[in-house]
């Protein structure tokens, strides 16, 4: 095996990694190792080998990242338009429910009305008031 004799900490330089990884590697990759004369183990690091971490590649990320920018304000428009859309609805159903209202309130004054007066005449303190159509209305009233 060709390679380079690097201490564990020139090997985890090497590789982007931290100096335990690069204990860790040494071992699973069964590299030679040998003690130097400064009392530091040194590893024969194979030329072959590359870094653990891949390389930036800042046109591709940076492409990536206006795509998904551009994507992201499409979405933010179409949502905009949603809002809009649910808004005039919201209000067309509340100013339908204003109406509906108005008109049960009126019905409801009516049936109060018309209970009142069925209460006077049941009780005898009024008499039913006379149909004011046709023939029979005006001789009644008259």
């Amino acid at each position: 095996m060709d390679g380079k004799w690097m201490t564990y900490a020139d090997t985890a330089v090497r590789l982007g990694v931290s100096l335990e990884a690069a204990r860790r590697r040494a071992i699973r990759g069964k590299w030679p190792r040998m003690p130097g004369n400064d009392g530091r183990t040194r590893v024969q690091v194979p030329d072959e080998l590359h870094p653990l971490r891949t390389p930036d590649v800042r046109g591709t990320e940076s492409e990536a990242v206006s795509e998904v920018v551009s994507a992201l304000k499409s979405h933010i428009e179409t949502l905009k338009a949603d809002i809009e859309r649910l808004t005039a609805e919201r209000q067309a159903d509340r100013d339908e429910l204003a109406a509906a209202r108005a008109a049960a309130d009126k019905a409801t004054a009516e049936l109060v009305e018309l209970a009142r007066r069925l209460a006077q005449i049941a009780e005898g303190q009024a008499e039913p008031e006379p149909s004011r159509r046709g023939l029979w209305g005006w001789f009644l009233r008259n």
